[in-house]
């Protein structure tokens, strides 16, 4: 749910601003409407795409990567993303829900707690409780580079593609993988880290040809893999690894498993709550 947020007038005149193309700095503030009042977001680009680009012909891996090389959006654990200087610019509403997300490694819960609460220079308590901010400690950035020779996904990127692109096989996201590889090379790509680009470059990719006119039989100890989005071997694919509060895309695949309110067939959930009961029991 889009929340509202502020913009402040030297927003425009920002140095990290200035160098993103048009299109990433309105992308940059849809992600603002996006995040709960902890700055945190579900990472699905086809989601935020139709959200906030609806009408544009452009590339979203692209305008992302500009966010990303700048660190105006950080992406972490599985399928989140957070927007580091959120809690400085936002004074966020007493009434908003709290963030259901994990927070980012390294964030402090205690820095956030104390931002949003009223609005700038007004309200005695804001001036009386509130201390000022420390002063941002510099960061060493990491400089962008090009893709290294042979680069190839680590197992946490294959992970990702397993759950979130059940359609294709071992073999389609070595083809894309290769595919990824080329255009990077071939149009001097450069980014501080290769792995969030591939998941951006995965998540776009179009489904095999073969796929495409019938399920895939899958292999001994692989997940069943489809590519009709409403059937029942497309809801199998997309728990057959799945673990309550994991990755899960609420944006395309409706409310969790766990909810109560998913959109999983009656069938299919029967079958993954006794998959996933018995590790509950072992663990209690």
């Amino acid at each position: 749910m889009a929340r509202i947020r502020t913009i402040k007038p030297e927003f425009f005149t920002s140095d990290d601003i200035c160098a993103l193309s048009p299109l990433a700095r309105l992308l940059y503030v849809g992600l603002w409407c996006e995040a709960d009042r902890e700055g945190r977001l579900v990472w699905s680009p086809g989601v935020l795409k139709r959200r906030y680009l609806p009408d544009d012909a452009c590339d979203f891996a692209a305008l992302a990567e500009e966010l990303f090389a700048r660190r105006l959006v950080v992406l972490y654990g599985e399928g989140c993303a957070h927007i580091p200087s959120f809690g400085r610019h936002q004074h966020i509403g007493p009434r908003e829900a709290q963030s259901k997300l994990p927070a980012p490694s390294g964030e402090s819960p205690q820095g956030r707690e104390s931002e949003g609460k009223g609005k700038e220079g007004e309200g005695k308590e804001g001036k009386e409780k509130l201390a000022p901010l420390p002063p941002a400690q510099p960061q060493t950035k990491a400089h962008a580079h090009a893709l290294p020779d042979g680069w190839k996904p680590d197992e946490e990127d294959l992970v990702w593609a397993r759950t979130a692109r059940p359609d294709l096989g071992a073999a389609a996201l070595d083809a894309e993988t290769e595919r990824f590889r080329h255009h990077a090379t071939a149009h001097a790509r450069t980014a501080h880290r290769w792995g969030p680009s591939w998941r951006l470059w995965v998540s776009k990719a179009h489904p095999p040809k073969a796929a495409a006119a019938a399920g895939t039989a899958p292999g001994k100890g692989e997940p069943p893999r489809t590519v009709d989005h409403d059937s029942a071997e497309q809801w199998r694919a997309r728990l057959w690894s799945y673990k309550p509060g994991k990755f899960w895309l609420e944006g395309d695949w409706g409310p969790r498993p766990e909810s109560g309110r998913s959109r999983v067939p009656a069938e299919v959930l029967g079958e993954w709550r006794e998959r996933v009961a018995p590790a509950g029991a072992a663990g209690t």
